[in-house]
């Protein structure tokens, strides 16, 4: 299944809403792809030389290397560039959602409205939502992954979906294959004869990644989690119109009220960057007592680990926390996600830490995984 199989709840750009985001999408790919490496020459050759000239030593840092940076002229231009060209993408996502709203209105109610729906939907509104995500337009997304107009409202879910596909062409990484099919691949690596009947995705957003689950183990049950109702409306809405049976539910992954050993598959994709460290141990320690014994549980992220980087680097990937909304992207890239599997329960044999390539090769993952013992 691709990342973004045409289905009704999808947003569909007009002729001209298209070209006008290939535009910002070349654009956003250039400034990440072609401009962006270039920083660091105009570091070395401008900004660490004034730094020195004016302290009398180079930065010691990622936060001295900010410092001498964010006075250099290329290194300004160029995130006003990056910040520009994100705000751009999401004003053409925007026009064309608002467009296509009352299509999309109508396809919403005639999917959850019809009497032999094949998922569920349950909202909770006393599910606690972290209060930086209540806070903040997480990525620059209008309204943030809170919005919510009143009503049966969706449209936070249909930014996410299609906002994120203009996004990950923009930065190159193949939409052909989803973050769940890639993870339903390793398993079969990693766990050969695997097969699972109780699945739980974890902070699921649009549920993109929720369907493959569903597609890959038809006998399966497969139950999906978030904080907010607006993502969770879409990605119910968007199940369904897939024929797909996915039960989605208003919980936070921190803390579930699923009953203890109640699957045999936990899974997350791209959430632990989205989650305060706590949340995160937290979604960890959730994913053992939810596990049966012999169950399995992937957590998949983007690589972006600090301990890996260099001083210039870790700066460098700083930018997204300082402009880009980001407000747990620095909290991830300095946790440990093998050290809180262990605290959680899973014996050091059972953990797994490494990377995952997409089926393309355009990208490589990040992969948190473990199994509890039988």
């Amino acid at each position: 299944m691709s990342r973004n199989p045409d289905h009704p709840m999808l947003g569909r750009p007009s002729h001209d809403e298209n070209a006008r985001l290939g535009i910002v999408g070349a654009m956003k790919l250039f400034v990440g792809r072609q401009l962006r490496p270039g920083n660091r020459a105009f570091y070395e050759l401008e900004a660490r030389p004034e730094y020195e000239a004016a302290h009398g030593r180079g930065p010691d840092g990622p936060a001295e290397i900010s410092e001498a940076m964010h006075a250099n002229a290329h290194w300004q231009m160029w995130s006003a560039m990056a910040r520009a060209t994100q705000e751009q993408m999401w004003d053409g996502v925007k026009d064309t959602l608002l467009r296509e709203e009352p299509r999309m209105r109508k396809q919403y109610e005639e999917l959850v409205g019809k009497a032999d729906k094949r998922g569920s939907l349950e909202l909770d509104p006393g599910c606690r939502i972290p209060e930086k995500i209540r806070q903040s337009e997480i990525h620059l997304q209008p309204g943030g992954y809170v919005l919510d107009r009143g009503g049966d409202d969706f449209l936070a879910g249909a930014f996410y979906e299609l906002g994120g596909a203009v996004y990950s062409r923009a930065q190159g990484i193949g939409t052909g294959q989803s973050k769940g099919e890639i993870i339903i691949g390793m398993l079969e690596t990693q766990y050969p004869g695997f097969r699972p009947t109780r699945i739980l995705d974890m902070a699921c957003s649009a549920g993109a990644s929720s369907t493959p689950y569903a597609e890959a183990f038809p006998d399966a049950e497969v139950h999906a989690i978030d904080v907010t109702p607006g993502l969770l409306r879409y990605a119910h809405s968007r199940a369904e119109a897939l024929g797909l049976p996915v039960h989605f539910h208003q919980q936070n992954a921190a803390a579930t009220r699923f009953p203890d050993a109640s699957f045999d598959l936990v899974v997350s994709h791209n959430a632990m960057h989205e989650m305060s460290g706590e949340d995160v141990a937290g979604m960890m320690r959730e994913s053992y007592r939810l596990l049966k014994p012999g169950g399995v549980c992937v957590h998949q992220d983007v690589p972006l680990r600090y301990d890996q980087l260099d001083d210039y680097m870790q700066f460098d990937y700083g930018w997204d926390h300082d402009y880009n909304c980001e407000p747990f992207w620095v909290v991830y890239a300095t946790n440990d996600p093998q050290a809180m599997l262990l605290d959680a329960g899973f014996s050091a044999d059972a953990v797994y830490v490494g990377y995952v390539n997409q089926g393309d090769g355009s990208f490589r993952w990040y992969v948190a995984t473990a199994r509890k013992a039988s």
